[in-house]
């Protein structure tokens, strides 16, 4: 395999660049900047600094290609800027691909964009359920839906093979200890809404890379979707006691500000091995009539400014959903299945440090801009846009899958 990476250098881009080099293909990858690309290229892709808004930039880089993995996407951006990126940029490169003889295209889509806002507590949510249709989810959400309407289209006109991936809360060496769907963190504080049951849909990076990798050599399976969620769950409660089980703390505590610390976990910025110690909060549980209100304050006070609210009712309505995850289109036309096990990969991200080589990424990140051309890699290039691939925000809701 030939492959093209964009949105290498974020979290969940950087273990599929090192996972395919380790399996021997070639790899490209489009990054914005040459010095977060340069521990990629040490171990062996081939680097090129390039402007994903730009038609005329994907030329070089689809040269000799047989799958591209198009990870990048915008996140906390105004919705322009997502128009940009994610769909107008995709169906560029969509055409570009097209134009350059791919064979296929694989495309992280993403959970959030279903409707749990409008299903019943416990529903099963596959590949067949409807993506919501308010707007209301915030432009990200928007946006992925998009991407994907374009890319099931272009698989439709015949020229290239397109598959989607629709990754859980990808977690692991590198993403973020206190992703939103467990709480929010507040100084010495975990704020948790709710008992604490809510399940989380969380996949493991490594498992997560193996379903990529399988959505790009399976055969036809052109113009499927898959939703990749680990075998396992975890509920709030759980993922929480197992953080301090980890670090050798004993219980959750439901109030107060003591905390502990934990070693190198792999979170934040990750340079030569080393990591930051981080402290595992209490947990301070509050009702979920307290989230609800957070959403009315925030959208409101984001109206009065004329701005996009991080997250509004109809979202946190979302979030609370508690839905299960049905993987099993997966299992049966990939043979995928969760070759780590949730509990131990998180076990070893919770007590490791991130390699040294990895590249930083506390929720992965990547576009690339240099006036649209390819610049070599030896030459930075600039960009003011913030991409990444591992959903988790709230200025971009996940459904908590």
């Amino acid at each position: 395999m030939k492959a093209l990476v964009t949105g290498a250098t974020g979290f969940i881009g950087s273990h599929l660049v090192r996972e395919l080099l380790e399996r021997g293909h070639s790899v490209r990858i489009l990054a914005r900047s040459a010095a977060k690309a340069a521990p990629l290229g040490a171990a062996g892709a081939q680097v090129l600094v390039a402007d994903l808004g730009e038609p005329f930039s994907f030329t070089e880089a689809l040269a000799g290609i047989d799958i591209l993995f198009h990870l990048a996407s915008a996140i906390r951006a105004p919705r322009a800027t997502f128009e940009r990126v994610d769909v107008r940029g995709t169906e560029r490169l969509l055409e570009a691909a097209e134009r350059a003889g791919v064979k296929r295209f694989v495309y992280p889509g993403t959970l959030s964009s279903y409707d749990l806002a409008h299903v019943r507590s416990g529903s099963v949510i596959d590949e067949r359920s409807p993506f919501d249709q308010t707007g209301l989810l915030g432009p990200y959400a928007q946006a992925k839906a998009r991407a994907e309407a374009a890319v099931l289209t272009a698989h439709r006109r015949g020229r290239l093979d397109a598959v989607i991936v629709r990754l859980g809360l990808t977690c692991g060496a590198g993403a973020s200890v206190f992703p939103a769907h467990v709480g929010q963190r507040i100084g010495s504080l975990l704020v948790m809404f709710g008992n604490g049951s809510l399940p989380l849909p969380l996949v493991l990076v490594d498992n997560a890379v193996d379903a990529l990798i399988l959505a790009a050599t399976t055969a036809a399976i052109g113009g499927e979707s898959f939703n990749i969620v680990d075998d396992e769950v975890l509920t709030q409660n759980e993922y929480v006691a197992l953080l301090k089980e980890s670090a050798g703390s004993t219980g959750v505590g439901s109030t107060g500000v003591g905390s502990i610390e934990v070693g190198s976990i792999g979170v934040g910025s990750t340079r030569g091995g080393s990591t930051s110690a981080k402290s595992i909060p209490r947990v301070l549980k509050l009702p979920r009539l307290a989230y609800y209100a957070l959403g009315a304050l925030n959208a409101g006070a984001a109206a009065a400014r004329g701005k996009e609210p991080a997250t509004t009712p109809y979202r946190v309505r979302t979030r609370l959903r508690s839905v299960r995850w049905d993987c099993s289109k997966a299992h049966r036309l990939l043979h995928w299945r969760s070759r780590i096990p949730l509990r131990e990969g998180l076990r070893l991200a919770f007590r490791e440090p991130a390699p040294g080589g990895r590249v930083p990424a506390p929720a992965g990140r990547e576009l690339a801009s240099a006036g649209g051309k390819l610049a070599p890699a030896g030459r930075d290039a600039a960009s003011s846009t913030d991409c990444r691939c591992a959903p988790s925000s709230d200025s971009a809701p996940r459904p908590s899958r």
